[in-house]
């Protein structure tokens, strides 16, 4: 199937796959002030979305015309009619990709994509994984089927994440994100809420206001489960005493550690050990 994208012609599959989730094509559009419309009355065999990272699109369903502004993403389910366009005289950019298979219902349902038109925060990783996967699927090297399946279920879980942030009205703050990733590396230190705070230049109640709002726990009891689950890790799987994995994630209190792997997992440490 050929389609006219700002002028220039591309060829696009347009199959349905036996697999449980298969990429058939994607890839960036860009217009630059020229016309650009889609019109297909049947629609195509797979699915197909659409998600406008500058600019504005206009979308016809129903003989009712509805402008989609920047951050939205427009789903087609297969065989729905398609009508859209871009104006002329504006400059648009669109991230559009064409899936199939058994999965995709399931999929789509679980990240939220229910609507034919969501609105998701910016991410910059949902982006990253756009453009990760538009290398695989143009570069076709050994094996880009699989990783195009792969990116694409990321960057569906990053489209549902953004939806769900939405429909729950949070307030995004991507310093949490990353104080996350910094207590997975400093899980070796004791280093108390009150740091992380200083470190996002915080107060206490308004990082830990934050810190909840985006994880669901508070940032103690953040520490302390990726405390007693990296611990248990150590002493099932990698031969460490009760008082080397203690130490290991900044523990100096054997009989606190204790209780604590008692407390999370129903098991005193010794359970875990197999060597």
């Amino acid at each position: 199937m050929s389609l006219t994208y700002g002028g220039i012609l591309e060829i696009t599959s347009n199959r349905v796959s036996e697999d449980y989730l298969h990429l058939n094509c994607c890839g960036i559009q860009e217009n630059r002030g020229k016309l650009s419309a889609a019109y297909r009355p049947e629609g195509r065999l797979d699915y197909h979305i659409l998600y406008i990272k500058e600019g504005r699109c206009t979308v016809t369903r129903d003989d009712k015309d509805t402008v989609i502004n920047k951050g939205n993403i427009i789903l087609y389910r297969p065989s729905e009619p398609q009508f859209y366009s871009f104006a002329a005289g504006e400059n648009v950019t669109s991230y559009y990709l064409h899936f199939s298979g058994y999965g995709c219902d399931d999929i789509l349902e679980k990240c939220g994509l229910c609507k034919p038109i969501s609105y998701i925060w910016k991410s910059d990783s949902m982006e990253r994984i756009f453009l990760r996967m538009t290398s695989e699927y143009m570069l076709k090297k050994p094996l880009y089927t699989e990783m195009c399946t792969g990116l694409l279920l990321q960057f569906l879980s990053c489209v549902g994440r953004s939806i769900i942030r939405e429909q729950r009205s949070v307030n995004y703050d991507g310093n949490i994100e990353r104080i996350c990733n910094q207590m997975h590396k400093d899980i070796g230190k004791n280093y108390t809420v009150a740091h992380y705070a200083q470190d996002c230049s915080l107060s206490m109640s308004r990082f830990s206001h934050l810190f909840k709002e985006q994880t669901g726990v508070s940032p103690k009891q953040y520490l302390t489960r990726i405390k007693v689950s990296r611990a248990c890790i150590l002493l099932e799987n990698h031969g460490y005493t009760i008082d080397e994995a203690s130490q290991a994630v900044g523990i100096e209190d054997k009989n606190y550690f204790s209780r604590l792997i008692k407390m999370y997992t129903g098991h005193a440490p010794g359970f875990f050990r197999k060597f």
